[in-house]
């Protein structure tokens, strides 16, 4: 059974969203929660890094799945790749070298 302390982290990241915590934040709110005596001060510390490293991890979760479904429509719309369109120049260059060869 999750403690009093862990469901309350649960209930800040849900209600602000462990997307926008940031160290400031978590400060912010276990302070305020040490001062309505729902939290030690001695336990302020390391929530405020539990909170923030969860912030950081789901972050870096929904970067990971907004690049993972952007490729997704990138390929879908069939839009050349960088590396793609440096062959098609690479090409071009070639066909006008052998253009301006034929011509001299």
């Amino acid at each position: 059974m999750a403690t009093l302390r862990e469901m309350l982290e649960q209930g800040f990241l849900l209600g602000l969203g462990a997307v926008s915590l940031t160290r400031e934040t978590a400060q912010n709110l276990v302070d305020e929660m040490v001062k309505k005596g729902q939290a030690q001060r001695e336990e302020a510390e390391e929530m405020i890094e539990r909170l923030v490293k969860r912030g950081e991890k789901e972050r870096n979760a929904l970067r990971k799945l907004i690049r993972e479904e952007l490729q997704e429509v990138l390929k879908e719309l069939q839009i050349p790749t960088r590396t793609e369109i440096h062959q098609i120049e690479k090409k071009l260059d070639a066909i006008l070298q052998k253009l301006e060869s034929s011509q001299g």
